[in-house]
């Protein structure tokens, strides 16, 4: 077979490596990333412009372990040789190259190993001109400031990653533009960095411990335009600190996966940790803010080497952003030597789940899918009691409608809460209530329901449907006045229990989300629309 050498354009791909997709955060934690794989306890950032807003420049320090002149040349060589430590965050040989150029035109490293300095460039402009891999080696009395700041912040050793003729970061529509625009990405990377190396920020030892008091001094600390950065965990467990019951309900499972490499069969494991945080109602203000409570963040968190990689939704779409999962996170940890197998990409920011491990996590997560929803929706403290006020009501439903109207019971649950009833659809478990046993009472008050829910349903051990009404709903509150057994009274809740009934009827155990979503919204508009009610006096 004849070959030969073909050497790719360097003024061509040096522009096309440009564009890999990086996004400013991604870009900066590519640059962290090489910051803690050379061991750094502390990572200061400078995002600084003139002020025209001209001339912006970044730069990242690190007190890390620094490199010679041969190991710096090798890390500036696109594909460079693997670390020594397969766990290093700096995976590929390519991050800090396609990561900084992505956003500069030109990259200047200065590195001080025993108290040596060394610098190399890569200019883009002057690859471009003269169409080869120019590597060059300007005098340091150039970046004498760069440089004085990196000894301050080392003991001998460290390195400054500098971004100059930066051209894509913020385009220069007017200060004012730029100043905000500065403002809106400091944000947004500070935010990101505290996501993506929180295990890092709090402490790797510290980020499942919910008791303070055994904390330990966490690995990192990070600063943007000295801000310091806090580290984010996702998973609430903190929240339990000091808690009679657990706040956050946390499930760990552990999975094997064979690897084979040179005819040997080895096993690597990765860990599934599913979390169903409290319900929005049920935290503080600051709590929903450390939490970052939102639909967005609901889902996968995954981690390599304890360093996020994917954060907030499904892979896969395993399932559909839903209101119902706000609840709902997943944390997934693997190590190196899971790579392959989840396919980690060139940016570190995505995985791959083959098909067979996408159905045995949806399993796996079902549970908690479940978990999430039920206290999403929520369920009452408290068991129900009977009211007067709803006599009339339960005497006109046992005299008109019960005697055709009693769902068919399958059978009762072996721990003898619910009751599984059969209808033309399919069959439906449902609570059992036991509250009123040889009363003929079909509407009956509770406390409160959880998720401030309106109305739930509910089968006595006859399979007659009860409607249960959430007595702290604003409806509730402005429209059954509590004193008097009137007309308006006995027409809602023959509503109420008209839906309950069609609910059990109409429904089973596989399109019930669509009723409890149903439920859920008629009661969050009819709690707005309450408030419009005059007051509960008119009602007599």
């Amino acid at each position: 077979m004849i070959s030969e050498k073909q050497i790719p354009s360097p003024s061509r791909l040096v522009e096309s490596l440009r564009d890999t997709g990086y996004s400013h955060q991604a870009a900066f934690a590519d640059i962290v990333d090489n910051c803690i794989a050379a061991n750094a306890s502390n990572v200061v950032i400078d995002i600084t412009q003139d002020f025209m807003g001209n001339d912006l420049s970044v730069a990242f320090y690190d007190n890390g372990e620094g490199m010679s002149v041969d190991e710096l040349k090798n890390a500036m060589r696109y594909g460079s040789d693997k670390r020594p430590s397969p766990k290093s965050l700096g995976k590929f040989g390519m991050g800090l190259k396609t990561a900084s150029t992505a956003f500069c035109r030109r990259l200047s490293v200065i590195s001080i190993k025993d108290n040596v300095p060394s610098i190399r460039v890569w200019d883009i402009d002057e690859i471009i001109d003269q169409d080869e891999w120019v590597l060059l080696e300007p005098n340091l009395e150039d970046y004498s400031n760069y440089l004085e700041k990196l000894k301050t912040l080392t003991d001998g050793s460290g390195t400054v990653v500098i971004w100059t003729r930066v051209d894509r970061l913020i385009t220069n529509n007017g200060t004012d533009y730029i100043q905000k625009a500065m403002d809106t990405i400091i944000a947004e990377i500070s935010q990101h960095l505290s996501a993506t190396f929180g295990k890092f920020l709090i402490g790797v030892d510290n980020f499942n411990n919910t008791k303070a008091d055994e904390f330990t001094q966490p690995e990192v600390t990070i600063t943007v335009n000295d801000l310091v950065i806090e580290g984010w965990n996702p998973n609430g467990l903190y929240l339990n600190e000091n808690a009679i019951d657990d706040r956050v309900i946390s499930t760990i499972k552990t999975r094997e996966v064979p690897l084979v490499s040179d005819d040997e069969v080895t096993t690597s494991k990765y860990t599934i940790n599913g979390l169903v945080l409290p319900r929005k109602q049920d935290l503080s203000g600051e709590e929903e803010d450390q939490l970052r409570y939102t639909n967005y963040n609901q889902g996968f968190y995954i981690y390599r080497e304890n360093r996020l990689i994917y954060g907030g939704g499904w892979p896969h779409k395993l399932f559909a952003e839903d209101p119902h999962l706000t609840l709902l996170r997943v944390v997934l940890d693997f190590d190196h030597e899971l790579d392959e197998y989840f396919e980690i990409d060139i940016r570190k920011s995505k995985v791959n789940f083959n098909p067979k491990m996408r159905e045995e996590l949806k399993k796996i997560l079902g549970p908690w899918k479940n978990e999430a929803s039920k206290r999403y929706r929520g369920e009452r403290a408290d068991e129900p009691v009977s009211d007067p006020n709803h006599s009339n009501s339960s005497k006109v439903i046992q005299r008109t409608v019960i005697d055709y109207n009693q769902n068919k019971i399958k059978r009762i649950s072996d721990d003898g809460n619910s009751v599984i009833l059969e209808n033309q659809f399919g069959e439906i478990e449902v609570k059992l209530n036991k509250s009123q046993e040889g009363s003929k009472m079909y509407v009956l008050n509770a406390a409160t329901l959880d998720g401030n829910i309106l109305w739930s349903s509910e089968s006595d051990e006859l399979g007659n449907t009860i409607v249960i009404l959430n007595q702290e709903h604003e409806f509730y509150r402005r429209f059954y006045c509590g004193k008097s057994n009137n007309i308006m009274v006995q027409a809602m809740d023959s509503v109420f229990w008209s839906l309950a009934n069609a609910e059990l009827k109409s429904n089973d155990d596989k399109t019930r989300k669509n009723f409890e979503e149903m439920r859920f919204l008629v009661s969050q508009n009819l709690s707005f629309l309450a408030k419009e009610l005059p007051a509960i006096e008119c009602l007599n």
